[in-house]
């Protein structure tokens, strides 16, 4: 599942991972946009995998599948699974299905995955609705065929002196660490291929600077799912949420202002010696 990422509601499990931010028709048009924004820093990050010519991939929190397609047109492989829990994005995702590539409706702290084992598993904004990403990962890396690559792409930091963003970001990240994720989850990366017993191919952070109306118009689309969540309403005024919505839908329409706010990708590609 980008789980965006990206990204159904947390359900509370250990480590099952949960969509924090929904999984309506409205979170799959975020995940739209989110896919159209992050497209190419990914597709960077893929190419490093060509050199290996991976056969068998699996994306994990495919969500609408976006993810999946960008691995089979990037590297060519004759396999890809798209692997989510949600059973709304895996209804969107199968009508976009081909000879190469399918989606599987699954849990992906779950073992053995749909398509293993595999010469590539990927995930992207995933490990930040982990609660326990380390024993998950772990589980993933057993499903990789000698020198398989496990490769990670996640939020480390996000730099912004926007008003807005800055308190949509306060929020969020309060209401993640209620539910035990984190929404920086890039911070993680660095150490996690020693704790699983994969060496570390890549280990980088990519800055992105992303323009205002996206990142407002991401951030907006969560507001329904962030609103109605029991921590939030419990700590934030309805007066300030509504606020706040309509600040980023004034942010989202205005095309003309230049990027406030930028990421940091942490991009880990963690290798099988087995």
């Amino acid at each position: 599942m980008k789980r965006d990422k990206h990204i159904a509601s947390s359900r509370g499990e250990s480590s099952r991972a949960g969509y924090s931010f929904g999984d309506s028709d409205l979170a799959a048009r975020r995940l739209d946009l989110l896919a159209k924004v992050f497209r190419e820093s990914t597709r960077e990050f893929l190419a490093i995998a060509a050199a290996n010519r991976p056969e068998v991939a699996i994306d994990l929190g495919c969500g609408p599948g976006h993810t999946t397609h960008l691995i089979g047109e990037a590297l060519g492989c004759r396999s890809v699974v798209g692997i989510d829990a949600s059973s709304h994005f895996h209804e969107i995702a199968r009508k976009t299905a081909n000879s190469r590539v399918r989606f599987e409706l699954a849990d992906v702290s779950v073992v053995a995955l749909p398509g293993a084992p595999a010469d590539l598993i990927f995930c992207r904004f995933l490990l930040t609705h982990l609660r326990d990403p380390v024993d998950t990962a772990s589980k993933w890396a057993s499903q990789l065929r000698p020198s398989g690559l496990l490769m990670m792409e996640e939020t480390e930091h996000i730099e912004t002196r926007n008003s807005t963003f800055a308190r949509y970001l306060e929020i969020v990240a309060a209401m993640l660490a209620a539910q035990s994720h984190t929404l920086y989850a890039g911070r993680m990366l660095a150490m996690l291929g020693d704790r699983i017993g994969l060496g570390i191919v890549r280990n980088h952070s990519y800055r992105l600077k992303v323009s205002n109306a996206d990142a407002a118009g991401m951030f907006a689309m969560n507001m329904d799912a962030i609103s109605s969540n029991e921590f939030v309403r419990a700590r934030f005024s309805a007066a300030e949420m509504a606020e706040l919505r309509t600040s980023l839908e004034d942010l989202a329409r205005d095309r003309t202002s230049r990027s406030g706010i930028e990421w940091a990708l942490r991009q880990t590609a963690l290798l099988a010696n087995r």
